[in-house]
């Protein structure tokens, strides 16, 4: 009789070890949940990551290869095709190499705002060398180049000739928020910061000086 009594268990037992069972499927529960959101918080950075460097290498090597050409307006002046402001640049250059279409085109960064959101965008426009450029032309495509930002500055850093410098070189000044010059500027600085990220890397490109005509 007692035998059989120890061979078995007591309810106490029981609830002790029923316990100690769900007190394991807790601990082991909140792991995979904290695993989880670990897994989706590196997956999330990734992605921001990579958007960041696709963005900023795709304006590095686009807007390095700028060509500092001029048109004519309707009213006989020249109309230089850089044109930059503190949100907005402008600037002529060819398509992306991987796209097999010739010719040149005006590109448009301008920040626009929808549904309570700011986003960069990109508008193409066709450039005619040396005719008369029309202002009201239609793009061609107007693409989010990055959605959702809290903020975007562009300044540009001349170049100036010291006019006491007999091998006349350049020195830099202070960077300007506004370009209206018929000149290049020496450089262009571009600031990005998404909504609810830290700023990206100020991205800075030299375009070409010359000016064709």
């Amino acid at each position: 009789m007692n035998a059989r009594r120890q061979a078995g268990f007591t309810l106490l037992e029981v609830i002790i070890g029923a316990t100690l069972l769900s007190i394991m499927m807790l601990l082991l529960t909140g792991s995979l949940r904290i695993s989880a959101e670990s897994w989706d918080a590196g997956e999330e950075r990734m992605a921001k990551a990579s958007r960041m460097f696709v963005v900023l290498n795709f304006l590095r090597g686009h807007m390095g290869g700028l060509l500092p050409v001029a048109g004519t307006r309707k009213d006989g002046e020249i109309d230089f095709a850089f044109k930059g402001g503190p949100d907005s640049l402008e600037y002529v250059a060819a398509l992306p190499e991987q796209v097999k279409v010739g010719g040149l085109y005006r590109f448009r960064l301008y920040v626009s705002s929808a549904g309570g959101h700011k986003d960069l965008r990109v508008a193409i426009i066709p450039h005619k060398v040396g005719g008369e450029q029309d202002s009201k032309a239609e793009p061609l495509d107007d693409l989010p180049l990055v959605e959702k930002v809290e903020a975007v500055k562009l300044s540009y850093l001349p170049l100036v000739v010291q006019n006491n410098n007999p091998l006349g070189e350049r020195i830099a000044v202070k960077w300007n928020f506004e370009w209206q010059e018929p000149q290049l500027p020496a450089l262009v600085r571009l600031e990005i910061t998404p909504e609810n990220e830290d700023p990206w890397p100020a991205l800075v490109i030299a375009p070409k000086i010359q000016m064709l005509r």
